[in-house]
């Protein structure tokens, strides 16, 4: 059972007391990432007679639904499943539409393009308030950017943006009205982190030897996320350095570009695809580095995880990484796309392991100070209240 980040018995008064709010919560990816893991975590603490969360996943035409509900009815969480056949199926507005009246909610909650498309069109005819809450944006290909475009349009109509960070805050620009934007950076149930540094079954599966170097990157393999200079760095690294072995853990469609990449410069022994993991949280305490290459981030939960496990990181300086990492103090921030740079800062942690050690300790203490779950939920839930016309003490 969690514990529950808003306990409102010793808040609300009796006068107060009634039906919880319903949150019809609308996400289009059928990922369990950062951002999934973030609502789903959300949706998992939220004491029930606060706040009712029903998490509406999009099929994305799959019969069997995805990874993102499987873990959602895991966790014992409502779920409804929305089905679609295409990308703009004018029957998943009809679900929706119905969703609403079913469980008589009183918010919506979108977190992607089209969520927050139909999220809004719902909003508007029954005359409830849509939440939108902005995660980043992805845009690889021309379709990304111009949904990325449209989807910055949609949100000036949206009753309250969530921005997840203060970079993504800012990119919203003109598109966001001060008065309806609130930043809620993601933050992690802390409870479930500890360190406990040592080799694991990870290593002695991989034929990983204790004295080795396990350099990571974490993440869906796909063009935004950068793990070409990551490999990049890696091989020249392996010419420099001995003991070195490099993992990237994720799928995605660079996967086979990547593959590619390691096979032509005969990297194979020193290179490991991992595929994507539910165990990463005892992976972390074989991973000696974590290293960040992205060119995009809303606010990277990758980061925030490895320095609650006390393991050192180097990340790009791009979205809201850089309100995690304090440079120099909890980690090290390099630009986007320079693998050169990515070399040097390697290099560094190799010939100075203890200095990054230090430097992930400080982290993990600023990570429990600043990004703690419980307030992030309270934070939402003020939100909610605000847009159920509720006062802040309690419905």
């Amino acid at each position: 059972m969690p514990e529950y980040a808003i306990l409102p018995s010793s808040e609300v008064s009796d006068s107060d007391a009634g039906k919880p709010i319903t949150v019809l919560d609308l996400r289009d990816s059928p990922w369990v990432d950062g951002p999934g893991r973030t609502i789903l975590d959300c949706a998992e603490t939220i004491d029930p007679t606060v706040c009712r969360i029903v998490v509406c996943a999009f099929d994305g035409g799959l019969q069997d639904g995805t990874s993102y509900e499987e873990e959602a009815r895991r966790r014992g969480l409502l779920v409804e499943r929305i089905h679609e056949r295409r990308s703009l199926d004018a029957r998943v507005l009809k679900q929706i539409l119905d969703l609403v009246k079913k469980h008589d909610a009183d918010i919506l909650h979108s977190h992607d393009f089209r969520t927050d498309l139909f999220g809004l069109l719902a909003a508007k005819l029954l005359g409830k308030p849509l939440v939108s809450t902005v995660h980043g944006w992805i845009a690889n290909t021309p379709k990304g950017r111009l949904s990325t475009r449209l989807d910055q349009v949609l949100l000036r109509f949206s009753s309250h943006i969530i921005s997840v960070s203060d970079e993504t805050r800012r990119r919203l620009g003109k598109w966001a009205r001060e008065d309806r934007c609130t930043v809620i950076s993601n933050a992690l149930r802390t409870e479930k982190y500890h360190p406990q540094k040592g080799r694991g079954l990870f290593r002695s599966s991989n034929g990983i030897e204790d004295g080795e170097i396990l350099i990571a990157n974490i993440g869906r393999l796909s063009p935004e996320k950068g793990q070409m200079p990551f490999l990049e760095a890696a091989r020249v690294l392996l010419e420099q350095h001995d003991g070195l072995r490099f993992v990237l853990f994720g799928t995605g469609p660079d996967q086979c570009l990547l593959e590619d990449f390691v096979d032509q410069h005969d990297m194979g022994e020193a290179v490991i695809f991992a595929g994507y993991r539910t165990d990463m949280d005892q992976i972390y305490n074989e991973i000696d580095l974590v290293v960040q290459s992205s060119y995009t981030e809303g606010m990277p939960n990758v980061i925030l995880e490895a320095l609650l496990m006390e393991v050192p990181v180097i990340a790009t300086s791009v979205g809201g990484t850089g309100e995690v990492v304090k440079d120099g103090e909890t980690g090290i921030l390099i630009p986007p796309g320079e693998h050169a740079s990515l070399v040097n800062a390697i290099s560094d942690f190799v010939r100075q392991r203890n200095r990054f050690a230090d430097m992930a300790r400080r982290g993990r203490s600023d990570v429990l100070d600043r990004f703690d779950h419980r307030r992030r939920v309270e934070r939402l839930v003020s939100v909610y209240r605000a847009h159920a016309g509720l006062p802040q003490g309690g419905r």
